[in-house]
């Protein structure tokens, strides 16, 4: 029973729409101040407030003061992970998840997913890393090859180190529109950044938009085997 209670109480803390929408503004994995998040929330600076300490308490939120300022953002990534299948439970009606699975819908096509890939792009990078036999499904994660383990070093990302960190080295997150896994934990996290940091991924001021640049399409072609037959529609297709 305190298990049961102990959900009971944080899922309540996420069923208030204003606490709901902070959290879902942090999503892209950003840190935030309170009047950012008071602002996106549309709710008065002592009403954020109480929302905010109410997240901080749960364990959902963290915060670090720096001067006057206090800054917020998602405790850990099996927080975000949790919020992304609640997103998925809570899915709108068929109209709307069409609209949001359609080739048009640039967020569909790739966004963040607190700090990794997602999105149509995310989870074909993933089909393309299992084919070609880079990494392995393991349960709920994937284990790198010894093949993988070339790719990724030849991509500048030491894997190894990776596995030595708290969080998870790398796991399968369900996309809320491809309905299909993507790659997530530590191992996720580095090859989004590493994509960002070679200008293939680039960030926009949406939250969780991002955009592929016409390099990362010609590296992602020549690297993973992925077909891109328009702006926003890509495959794996092995040569």
């Amino acid at each position: 029973m305190d298990e049961a209670n102990q959900l009971a109480k944080l899922s309540a803390q996420l069923a208030d729409p204003t606490r709901a929408a902070i959290v879902v503004s942090l999503m892209d994995g950003s840190t935030r101040p309170t009047g950012e998040l008071q602002i996106s929330a549309n709710v008065s600076p002592s009403s954020a407030s109480m929302h905010l300490s109410k997240l901080v308490s749960a364990r959902i939120l963290t915060v670090v003061k720096q001067g006057r300022l206090k800054y917020y953002r998602i405790a850990t990534a099996a927080v975000a992970h949790a919020v992304e299948a609640l997103s998925i439970i809570a899915s709108p009606g068929a109209a709307l998840q069409m609209a949001a699975r359609s080739s048009l819908n640039p967020f569909s096509f790739a966004r963040t997913c607190y700090d990794h890939l997602a999105g149509k792009l995310g989870v074909e990078v993933v089909a393309a890393m299992q084919s070609r036999n880079f990494i392995r499904a393991s349960g709920k994660s994937y284990k790198v090859t010894a093949s993988g383990s070339d790719w990724l070093n030849e991509m500048g990302i030491d894997w190894k180190e990776l596995q030595s960190e708290r969080r998870l080295f790398a796991t399968q997150c369900l996309d809320f529109t491809e309905r299909r896994h993507h790659l997530s934990g530590a191992l996720g996290a580095a090859l989004l950044a590493r994509m960002i940091e070679l200008d293939w991924i680039v960030k926009l001021r949406v939250p969780r938009a991002v955009r592929l640049s016409d390099k990362g399409r010609m590296e992602l072609s020549k690297r993973l085997c992925l077909e891109f037959t328009n702006e926003h529609n890509v495959k794996y297709k092995p040569k």
